[in-house]
């Protein structure tokens, strides 16, 4: 069965709550949306946390992962995660979408993820089946195999190409790396170019900057891991390849808004004995913490909320298998 047909069969059993709409009723009747959607379908590691960030300065209330069906009407956009397995399911329940494919060398991607799933070696973390998955969805492989990743990641190009070949309005193709900064996002969005800069960011930097932080000041390796839950592995690593105990923990460090930032801070404040004795350790402004904690106990509530498009993804693996 073809990827396209177990697509169409699946959107017989997608059900939006709030109208009633089907992907087998298609009149045209979508659900209620008062934005036009905007969804990334681009894999993790190839600009997109550059590109919520880049929306959200276009005013754009951004997901990072959809949600149930009424949950993801709530949003402007979706980041990727269930949004690149699934985006033939969502441009059908959500017509008139748009759709961000981000890109970038394959080479570098490669290393970038391997980098990333080596983190998790060990580690079991909360949706890790989820996860799974996702991760066999997109790749046929639950851990990093270079040449499953290899072709899961031109595979994943090609068929959404190949989806909107007679749709190009709807498709934006973004190389984030290569990108001539705002113009082509906001000639596909139809939308004024803004005044601050495209702002190009990295998470995995970011992450790390956080885990030297913790490291400098706690100074034991197990106890960061346990904080964090990434592999001890990972932290020790970490931990050779930067002078930690000449950590200058003067150096200015903003939170930005990514979910694993967010734990990462929910649980080091437990470990500190509160927000404000964080603040003090790690030299971070205590409404920075407070911040992050509520963005985290946000994405908790709303990840309770993910079990209708979790059951399809599982379906859709199994008559892809």
């Amino acid at each position: 069965m073809s990827v396209d047909a177990v697509s169409t069969e699946f959107m017989f059993d997608l059900q939006v709550p709030e109208t009633g709409f089907t992907g087998s009723d298609f009149s045209g009747r979508g659900p209620s949306m008062t934005r036009q959607k905007v969804f990334c379908i681009g894999l993790g590691k190839t600009g997109t946390t550059s590109l919520k960030e880049s929306l959200r300065i276009l005013g754009y209330q951004t997901t990072r992962l959809p949600l149930d069906w009424k949950g993801i009407t709530d949003f402007d956009a979706a980041l990727p995660g269930v949004s690149a397995a699934m985006f033939e399911e969502l441009d059908v329940a959500f017509p008139d979408s748009k759709f961000i494919l981000t890109l970038r060398d394959v080479e570098g991607w490669l290393k970038s993820i391997e980098k990333d799933m080596a983190r998790k070696v060990g580690v079991r973390r909360e949706h890790s089946e989820d996860r799974e998955v996702l991760l066999k969805l997109l790749y046929g492989t639950t851990v990093f195999d270079e040449d499953r990743f290899r072709k899961g990641f031109h595979d994943h190009e090609a068929r959404a190409r190949r989806y909107f070949e007679n749709r190009p309005d709807d498709l934006l193709v973004l190389n984030i790396t290569r990108s001539a900064g705002w113009d082509p996002l906001c000639s596909f969005l139809g939308v004024p170019v803004p005044e601050e800069p495209f702002p190009f960011a990295n998470k995995a930097t970011e992450q790390d900057e956080l885990l030297l932080r913790l490291l400098s000041v706690i100074q034991d390796t197990d106890e960061v891991a346990r904080i964090s839950k990434y592999s001890r592995a990972y932290i020790e690593q970490l931990s050779r390849l930067h002078d930690v105990e000449h950590y200058d923990l003067k150096r200015i460090f903003v939170l930005s808004d990514d979910r694993r930032i967010n734990k990462i801070i929910k649980r080091s404040c437990t470990y500190f004995g509160g927000t404000a004795r964080a603040a003090k350790a790690l030299n971070i402004s205590e409404d920075s913490l407070k911040e992050a904690i509520a963005r985290q106990r946000r994405h908790a509530r709303d990840k309770r909320r993910t079990r209708p498009i979790m059951e399809t993804m599982r379906r859709l693996l199994r008559a892809r298998s």
